[in-house]
Order: C-alpha cells, then structure tokens, then sequence
C-alpha cells in the first residue's frame, strides 16, 4: 500500500498566511525605497537649478541689470539687486589705482519651474565700470 502526502487545508492557509505577511514587508520596503528616491531626485534637480542659477548669474554686471528674470529651460531666474554693500576703485599689484571702480551689490535670486518657487537665495555680485581714462593712471 502506498501512501500519499499532501497539503491539508490547515497547512495551505498557513502557507499562504506566511507568504503574505512576507509580500506585505516587502511591498513596505519597496514603497519606502520609492519615496526616497523620488526625494533624492527633487533635491538633485534642485541643486541643479542652483548651479545653473550661480553660473548664469556670474556673467550678469549688476552695474548694466540690476533686476531683471530669463529663462532658461524650463527655469526662470529672476533677480534683484539692493543697495551696494561696498564701493571703490580697483587697485593694481603695486596698490595704485586702476581705470576701473568696482560695487559689491547683494542680490536675491528666486528659482521658479512650471510657475512654482522652487528655491531662493542670496549671493553678492560684483559690478565693475571704468572711472578713469588711461592717460590719468599712467601719468598721475
């Protein structure tokens, strides 16, 4: 007589009752994995546009823009300058003044994507303009 092994009820639903209370922790890992990297991505893109903001915004004189906004890409930059924080003349290797003068002006930057402010930050520029001629540098 041979005898023949199977699963009782009993066991299949413990079977299946071990298997779901295992796909439940992982489908909790997962979704929390998910959610993490969904905010590294926002806070990647984020830093991003602020590289790209500090980048555009170094080649911008404050002496000739002093507010303005452009886009760039689907990032709008818009900016504006306030009261100079210092103004003097720019000096040369042996301390004598130069044809130019230079303006240290803080500036507030505000990043916005698809019409929402997405960061906002202070930086300093630097504006620099000619006072002198030549001729009243070398000679004086």
């Amino acid at each position: 007589m041979k005898k023949q092994f199977a699963f009782t009820l009993l066991e299949a639903v413990i079977a299946l009752a071990i298997f779901a209370m295992g796909a439940t922790a992982l489908y909790g890992w997962i979704n929390t994995n998910l959610i993490t990297l969904a905010r590294v991505d926002q806070i990647n893109q984020r830093s991003s546009s602020v590289e790209s903001a500090i980048e555009f915004m170094s080649m911008i004189d404050p002496e000739v823009r002093a507010e303005g906004s452009d886009q760039i890409g689907d990032l709008q930059i818009r900016w504006q300058t306030s009261t100079p924080l210092y103004k003097g003349d720019v000096l040369d290797e042996q301390n004598q003044k130069t044809i130019n003068q230079a303006t240290i002006y803080p500036a507030t930057v505000i990043l916005i994507r698809n019409g929402k402010t997405i960061y906002q930050f202070q930086m300093s520029l630097l504006g620099v303009k000619k006072v002198r001629d030549l001729n009243d540098v070398i000679f004086n």
